[in-house]
C-alpha cells in the first residue's frame, strides 16, 4: 500500500541518496528520477522518517534528526533488520524504560490486522517471541515484540554436534505447536527466523506473515499468487501453487530446515529453474543418506508433496521426532545383544520394546548403531545395515567395546549373507573378524575370516 511522499534534500549527492534508498528499502533508480523529477517515493511513513533521521546523522546535520515515535510510546533507536515483509527497529518502550523490537508492515486489510495482532498477543510460551503491543497507523501496522540479540538459529549451528542441533530444533517446534494451538500459522519458518538465546534457548520469531486460520480459510482464490508470500526454498508444494497453507505447511518448512542443517543439503534443490524444483518436490527427499534412518524416516513424512500424507500436526512430528532420536533404549539393548553372544535368534518387533521403555538413559555412538543395525535387520534394510556397521564400527574400536559390537556385526553378516547379498556380507564379515581380533576372541575371528575367503575365493 502507498504510503507518505520522502522529503529529500535536492543538495545530496548521489551516494548520499544510494544510501538513503538502501536504508527505506527502496529501488535507487526510481528514487532518483522522483528527486530529479520533484517528486518523492512511495514508502511506509515510519520507514521514510526514520531512513531521513539515518541520512541527516551521516551529513553531521543532527539539528534536522527528530524523534520517530511508534504508538505514542516506542521511540526507534536503530534499525536492526529489513525485508520484504517488514521493518525492525530496536526501540525503547518510554512508559516502562525497556528495550523492545519494532516491527512495522504494510497494514493491508485493517480488520485482518487487529485480529492477527491479537492472536499473536495471545500465543504465550517460551519458545515464541514475546509480542506486548500491536497496532496501526494510517499506512502501516507494527508489532512491539522483546527484543533479542542473540545469534539465528542457523548460525548457531554452525559446528555444532547433531544432538545439540535436533535440541534446539524440537525448541523451535514446540513454538510452532503452540501457535498452532491458538490457529496461528507461522508461513515464513526457516531457521533465519529463529533467534537463539543468551541461554541457548530457541524463540521462533518473525510472525509478520502469520495469519490465523480463520482469515486464510476467507481468502478468496485470486487473492493467491504462485509464489504467495514467504521464503522460496522453504515454501511447501501447495504454497508455490498459491495455496495459503495451514499447519502442514509450517510443518514441510521445519522439516526442510532441520534436513538443510543435519545434511548440508536441500532436500529438493536440483540447481534447475523453478519448474526444475516443483517437480522435484513430487519426489522423495535428496541427500540423507548420512542421517539415521528412523530420523530420516520421520522428515519424509513431514516432507511429503501432499498435505494429508505429513504428520497429522505438529505436535506429533515433535513426537516422532523424539521417538527416533531418544537415548531410552540400552535397558532392552543390553538383553537384545545378550541374547546374541548365547547365539539364541530374536524375532520381536524391536519399536515395541523402544516405546516401552520406562526410563531414560544416556547412550554411546556404539548403542545407537546398534539399535540402527538391530532395526535394519528387521527391515531387511541392507544398505541402512551396512550404513549403522559403517559408524558403530569405528566407534567400538575407538571405545574398547568391539566385544558388545561384535554381536552386532556377526548378526548383520549372517543375515546379508542369507540373504544373497555376497558383497555386503564380506564387508560385515571382516568387520567381524576385525572386530574379535580386537576382543581376543580367537575363534570367533578364524570363523568370521572364513566366512570372508568363502564369499571371495580369490583372497
Amino acid at each position: 500500500m502507498e504510503g507518505d511522499r520522502i522529503p529529500v534534500p535536492k543538495d545530496c549527492s548521489e551516494a548520499e541518496l544510494r544510501a538513503y534508498a538502501e536504508r527505506v528499502g527502496y529501488p535507487f533508480e526510481k528514487l532518483w528520477e522522483d528527486v530529479h523529477a520533484d517528486a518523492g517515493a512511495d514508502v511506509l511513513s515510519v520507514v521514510a522518517a526514520f531512513g531521513l533521521n539515518e541520512l541527516w546523522a551521516s551529513l553531521g546535520m543532527r539539528e534536522n534528526v527528530h524523534e520517530v515515535v511508534v504508538g505514542g510510546r516506542f521511540r526507534l533507536i536503530r534499525r536492526v533488520g529489513a525485508g520484504s515483509y517488514g521493518t525492525v527497529y530496536e526501540a525503547e518502550d518510554v512508559e516502562l524504560g525497556r528495550k523492545v523490537a519494532v516491527k512495522v508492515m504494510p497494514i493491508e486489510d485493517p480488520d485482518i490486522a487487529d485480529r492477527e495482532g491479537k492472536a499473536l498477543a495471545a500465543v504465550n510460551h517460551p519458545s515464541i517471541v514475546k509480542i506486548f503491543d500491536h497496532g496501526r497507523a494510517d499506512d502501516y501496522r507494527w508489532l512491539v515484540l522483546e527484543f533479542l540479540d542473540g545469534p539465528t538459529l542457523d548460525r548457531w549451528c554452525e559446528g555444532k554436534g547433531t544432538r545439540e542441533i535436533l535440541s534446539r530444533y524440537r525448541e523451535a517446534g514446540e513454538g510452532l505447536a503452540a501457535a498452532h494451538r491458538q490457529g496461528l500459522i507461522h508461513r515464513d519458518f526457516k531457521p533465519g527466523n529463529v533467534m537463539i538465546t543468551a541461554e541457548g534457548h530457541a524463540v521462533v520469531t518473525d510472525f509478520g506473515l502469520a495469519r490465523n486460520l480463520e482469515s486464510l480459510n476467507d481468502r478468496a482464490p485470486e487473492e493467491s499468487t504462485l509464489m504467495g508470500s514467504g521464503t522460496l526454498g522453504f515454501l511447501s508444494r501447495e504454497r508455490l501453487q498459491g495455496a495459503p497453507g495451514d499447519e502442514r505447511s509450517d510443518q514441510f518448512a521445519f522439516c526442510v530446515s532441520l534436513w538443510w542443517t543435519l545434511t548440508g543439503s536441500h532436500p529438493f534443490d536440483v540447481g534447475g529453474e523453478l519448474r526444475d524444483y516443483f517437480d522435484a518436490m513430487g519426489g522423495p527427499p535428496r541427500g540423507g543418506r548420512t542421517l539415521p534412518r528412523r530420523l530420516r524416516r520421520v522428515l519424509e513424512r513431514g516432507l511429503a508433496p501432499l498435505p494429508g500424507d505429513r504428520w497429522p500436526s505438529m505436535a506429533r512430528l515433535l513426537e516422532e521426532l523424539g521417538d527416533a532420536t531418544s537415548r531410552r533404549r540400552a535397558w532392552w539393548l543390553g538383553a537384545v545383544l545378550f541374547l546374541l553372544g548365547s547365539g539364541t535368534l530374536i524375532s520381536w518387533n524391536a519399536r515395541v520394546l523402544f516405546e516401552s521403555a520406562p526410563f531414560e538413559i544416556q547412550m554411546s555412538l556404539v548403542d545407537e548403531m546398534s539399535l540402527e543395525a538391530l532395526e535394519a535387520i528387521e527391515d531387511d534394510d541392507h544398505a541402512a545395515i551396512v550404513q549403522a556397521l559403517s559408524m558403530g564400527y569405528p566407534a567400538a574400536m575407538r571405545e574398547g567395546r568391539a566385544d558388545d559390537f561384535i554381536r552386532v556385526s556377526w548378526l548383520a553378516a549372517t543375515t546379508l549373507q542369507d540373504a544373497g547379498n555376497d558383497f555386503d556380507a564380506e564387508f560385515a564379515w571382516a568387520m567381524t573378524g576385525r572386530l574379535a581380533r580386537q576382543a581376543q576372541l580367537s575363534e570367533l575371528e578364524d570363523y568370521a575370516w572364513r566366512q570372508v575367503r568363502k564369499l571371495s575365493p580369490h583372497l
